[in-house]
């Protein structure tokens, strides 16, 4: 990469947010040269790494548009489909048609979007470093470092997930910003092992296992969940399991299941014990979340401005056992305020059915609803730690089928089948459909799938003009950063410039 990528801009320090509620302050007097002078200043540096990637303002990893990485996951697994497919460009994400230098759409300006913040793992690396060097108690450090080094290792994850490893700055780069120092990109070993080092750090570093206190910053339970998706991409259930069973280990102290399933996403329910993560909603600049306007049907109930972007695909919609609970939150016709008929034939649900799994009394007018958008919660742990045990034993075991069995228990479902645990492949197909049912549309179902080994596969069979193929399981880089590092940073296996 060019050097001048890796200089950190302190920007960020000057639209920082307070240290526990995130909200935004002026800092006009703020400098490299005196910053972190005090506790107060690592607290306001701290904050201001939660700015722009983890909110759910456009332009975020999770802001609840056509680019943030939730939405673009599931479009890509399948599971999401949208009223105006044809318009939009969704197809290119449904159809895997994603090149090194493909010309236009959503794909290319998602990969452009999510590849340009490895940038910020600079900035992050920066403040650790400053953090260590600031006339504060031992103690705050650890535990200021540890926070830093899961918001990196998150960053660190997504991007994972997307492309593999993209490259890491040096402390050598970081030492002389100025000189020009191309970095490559690590094996994904040597890139794992730096992530989850990170994660042991942040886990280890006196951070609590919730922060109920500070809602919104990362906690152990959310540096433990980021280990488990690590080791779960990798297929190193040995580790998963290990991680899953600590994370486990704190039901009912910390996590656990809520009893009704609508009621986890329901802002009333904030902070339920279900949920390991979630990013805040109703703060100032961009932080509401837009799931209503987004995912709502257009005149459903009234006439509020909503967009109906994002629904469920018809044909994902067909996977569900019909007495499942779950298909309360999604609407498959219904006569419009004025009088139009929709349903899958017809009118506004043509091309999709409509998830409503936030709860209508959030809306607060316009684009916004006040509900906090949930990254990860404690069904995830149980159908890992599931997945993990069959795995790893080569059958399931009972505990194993209980843990799915608890989850279907809550949506009216009975238990597994004989057939369904009758052995590893079809325990697994099961956990895999019980998976993309309880996480629909929260942005689980692409890894799920390619993890499975039906990413590709289950493309081309919904799809009839699919581009799919294995290694698309990872995009292509966009290849202006492979020109700027003057080939020093790899294109992803399978991608050919000029495609």
């Amino acid at each position: 990469m060019k050097a001048n990528i890796y200089i950190v801009i302190f920007i960020g320090f000057l639209l920082s947010v307070t240290s526990c509620t995130l909200e935004r302050e002026s800092f006009n007097e703020i400098y490299p040269e005196n910053f972190f002078r005090n506790e107060d200043d690592v607290n306001k540096a701290l904050a201001a790494l939660y700015h722009m990637p983890f909110r759910m303002g456009y332009g975020s990893f999770y802001g609840v548009d056509e680019y943030s990485y939730q939405v673009a996951s599931d479009f890509m697994a399948g599971t999401m489909g949208s009223r105006w497919v044809d318009a939009t460009g969704v197809a290119q994400y449904q159809e895997h048609r994603w090149e090194e230098n493909a010309t236009g759409g959503y794909a290319k300006n998602f990969s452009e979007r999510i590849y340009s913040q490895y940038n910020r793992l600079t900035s992050i690396k920066e403040t650790i470093k400053r953090i260590e060097a600031a006339p504060i108690t031992d103690g705050l450090k650890i535990k200021a470092t540890a926070e830093a080094k899961c918001l990196y290792a998150w960053i660190g994850f997504i991007l994972y997930d997307m492309f593999g490893p993209v490259p890491l700055v040096t402390d050598e780069a970081l030492a002389n910003p100025e000189a020009k120092i191309l970095i490559p990109r690590l094996s994904d070993q040597e890139y794992c092992d730096i992530m989850i080092g990170y994660l042991d750090d942040a886990i280890a570093g006196g951070l609590p296992i919730r922060q109920d206190n500070d809602w919104g910053r990362v906690s152990k339970g959310m540096a433990l969940m980021l280990k488990l998706k690590f080791h779960m991409v990798n297929r190193n259930f040995t580790e998963a399991e290990k991680v899953a069973r600590e994370l486990y280990g704190h039901r009912n102290s910390s996590y656990n299941l809520m009893d009704n399933y609508r009621d986890i996403f329901n802002k009333y329910n904030v902070k339920n014990k279900e949920i390991i993560h979630a990013i805040p909603c109703g703060l100032a600049d961009g932080m509401q979340n837009r799931t209503i306007i987004q995912f709502y049907p257009v005149r459903w109930k009234q006439d509020r401005q909503c967009w109906f972007t994002f629904g469920m695909h018809w044909k994902f919609y067909d996977t569900f056992e019909p007495e499942d609970d779950r298909l309360n939150s999604v609407v498959t016709d219904y006569v419009s305020i004025n009088g139009e008929v929709c349903n899958r034939t017809t009118g506004f649900l043509k091309e999709a059915a409509a998830i409503v799994k936030v709860d209508d009394h959030t809306y607060t007018g316009g684009e916004y609803c006040s509900v906090d958008l949930i990254v990860y919660r404690f069904a995830d742990v149980m159908l890992s730690l599931a997945e993990c045990i069959n795995e790893n034993n080569g059958t399931p075991t009972q505990e194993a089928i209980d843990l799915v069995n608890e989850v279907r228990a809550r949506v009216n479902l009975p238990a597994l089948t004989a057939v369904q645990t009758a052995g590893k492949e079809a325990f697994n197909k099961a956990v895999l459909n019980e998976r993309l049912h309880e996480f629909m549309a929260e942005g689980l179902s692409r890894q799920d799938k390619i993890r499975h080994g039906v990413f590709v596969s289950d493309s081309k069979a919904q799809f009839p003009n699919s581009q799919s193929a294995e290694h698309k399981v990872r995009l292509a880089i966009p290849s202006k950063y492979i020109l700027e590092s003057e080939g020093v940073v790899k294109q992803n296996p399978g991608y050919t410039t000029g495609n």
